[in-house]
């Protein structure tokens, strides 16, 4: 499952967003830090969601969508005691619902689920050899 979390951040595949909206007359923001919080899959329609799995003793993994259309997304791990940093960048862009994610010249457009001062979880939908999946991940503002 982190394998199909860091494909949608890192290659970034399709997938599908709706959002949510408080009653203010500003929609919150995408734009800043988000840490991984949650990741699963729907079957059927029903979330099946697990605690995402931070490198113990490391930082948390994140994705930071920046002003201007780009973003990084940033994931540790350990080498020995040590914690070690990989990051990817790309570009980014919205219209409505739609999110579409540039990285190594490859364009991936997904939809948003839930959006708002604290939490953004989206969807990707994907064809794995013929079987139809839906990845979900949930991030948490720090």
């Amino acid at each position: 499952m982190k394998k199909l979390v860091i494909l949608f951040l890192s290659v970034l595949t399709s997938g599908v967003l709706l959002t949510s909206c408080s009653d203010d007359d500003e929609a919150p923001s995408i734009e800043g830090k988000w840490e991984f919080y949650q990741e699963g899959i729907s079957l059927g329609g029903v979330e099946q969601l697990e605690l995402y799995e931070h490198t113990p003793g490391c930082e948390k993994d994140f994705v930071e969508l920046f002003s201007g259309g780009n973003y990084e997304d940033v994931f540790y791990f350990k080498e020995g005691e040590v914690c070690v940093e990989d990051s990817s960048t790309g570009t980014w862009s919205r219209s409505g619902n739609s999110l579409t994610i540039t990285s190594d010249g490859e364009s991936n457009t997904a939809t948003i689920v839930t959006l708002n001062d604290t939490t953004l979880k989206v969807l990707i939908s994907e064809d794995l050899g013929g079987v139809p999946i839906t990845a979900i991940v949930v991030f948490k503002r720090p």
